[in-house]
Parts: C-alpha cells; sequence; structure tokens
C-alpha cells in the first residue's frame, strides 16, 4: 500500500465528484465553463468542461487509488 498515491487519487477523484456536483447547484462558479459554451455553444462547451474537469480527475483518482492500494506508487521511475 503507498499511501501518498491514494491520497493523491482520494484528492482527484474528490476534485471530480464536487464539479460534477457544483456545476449544476453554482454554475456561475466555474467561469471556463460559461467561456467553453460561448465559445463553442452551450451543449458542446458543456461536454468538453465535463470531460476535463470531471471525467478526468475521476478516472486518474480511481486509477491512483487501486495503483496505491496495490503497491504502486505514481512518483516510482
Amino acid at each position: 500500500m503507498n499511501t501518498p498515491t491514494i491520497v493523491i487519487g482520494a484528492a482527484a477523484t474528490l476534485f471530480g465528484l464536487s464539479t460534477i456536483i457544483l456545476r449544476h447547484t453554482h454554475p456561475h462558479w466555474f467561469k471556463k465553463l460559461a467561456a467553453m459554451k460561448e465559445t463553442w455553444g452551450a451543449t458542446p462547451g458543456y461536454v468538453v468542461h465535463f470531460i476535463g474537469y470531471s471525467l478526468v480527475p475521476l478516472a486518474f483518482g480511481i486509477t491512483m487509488i487501486i495503483t496505491g492500494l496495490n503497491g504502486g506508487s505514481i512518483f516510482d521511475h
């Protein structure tokens, strides 16, 4: 078990989950979301923001948690 890797994974997972929740409850907090919607349109801008700020951190976080639990480290060479 590698604690730093698990902590980094948990932080990334919490970030991804919080953006999912806050995007619906407080969308005005996300200036980049508004810019993306303005640039690409409402739906494509939302999708790009959702992938970049929710799905990618969730996937990274879950991967790091599993890696840490299996003894791997994000800092190994």
